[in-house]
């Protein structure tokens, strides 16, 4: 193949399957001195007992340029596809490295608008692109025009840590919980790359019943392609996989735990999911 893949763990990819598709990850910084000393407990479980707020930055330039020599070892070109670049500096870092690189011809960056499953998707569609012999122009048009139909749900316990961290402002914090009062369950998505409220569940005060209703919403204008992302709670991921199987026959591509820079962002109990209609 002509094409390799880069792009970063925001992706929350299975290992298996960044191994399978020859995936090169470049990392998100983390700093966080509370797990440094407690290193037996999990992010969530320190996160919640200390209530500390971890500290998250974009990959360096540097990493990037790393990424493009490793990969054009083995391929002709590379393809980079970032976190969107209204919510990280990645697009820059992986931009500003194509511009010290030796051969900037052969790397082209795609931001992606999307993070998470959303990114993830979009990762898996250009492999899948790669693997049936497209070039590098027509696999760009193909993706430009999938970030655009893909549908990102996020469902959150607490607005606390994206708060904390400047994520999520004051004023939404306090109408979400407002809602949740009310017995409304807002959920968030990705909106010309930007995180925000992206609509309200009023069936139920569930998590799970209310990622499923908009999974079916979804489903009724075709078979839907599906990836699954979660925190601290596999158990309710991998049951939401089972029945959107069973009862929407949707193509649930991925179930995996997103990479703890998104966790510092979201905090415990976080279920994520993205999706697309095929055509």
């Amino acid at each position: 193949m002509k094409i390799g893949i880069i792009t970063e763990d925001v992706c929350s990819l299975p290992e298996k399957m960044i191994e399978d598709f020859g995936i090169e990850i470049v990392k998100t910084k983390l700093y966080f001195p509370e797990w440094e000393k407690f290193p037996e407990k999990n992010l969530y479980q320190l996160m919640a007992e200390t209530k500390a707020t971890p500290k998250t930055s974009a990959p360096p330039p540097g990493d990037y340029l790393k990424a493009y020599k490793k990969i054009l070892k083995k391929f002709e070109k590379a393809l980079v596809i970032t976190v969107s670049s209204k919510l990280s500096a990645c697009f820059n870092s992986a931009f500003q490295a194509r511009e010290i690189f030796e051969e900037p011809e052969k790397v082209f960056i795609f931001d992606s608008y999307q993070a998470v499953a959303g990114q993830g998707l979009l990762v898996l569609k250009a492999a899948e692109l790669i693997r049936e012999g497209k070039e590098i122009n027509e696999i760009f048009e193909i993706l430009e025009k999938l970030k655009k139909k893909i549908k990102l749900f996020g469902f959150l316990r607490t607005t606390y840590w994206g708060e904390k961290i400047g994520r999520i402002s004051k004023k939404m914090a306090f109408a979400f919980n407002a809602l949740r009062i009310l017995g409304v369950y807002p959920y968030f998505g990705i909106k010309e790359g930007k995180i925000g409220f992206s609509g309200f569940n009023f069936w139920t005060s569930d998590e799970f019943e209310a990622m499923f209703n908009q999974l079916k919403h979804q489903a009724k204008k075709g078979k839907i392609r599906v990836g699954i992302n979660y925190t601290d709670n596999v158990d309710i991921a991998f049951c939401l996989k089972e029945k959107l199987e069973k009862d929407l026959k949707a193509e649930v591509l991925f179930v995996s735990m997103v990479p703890p820079i998104v966790g510092a962002n979201s905090g415990p109990g976080t279920l994520i999911t993205a999706c697309y209609n095929l055509e």
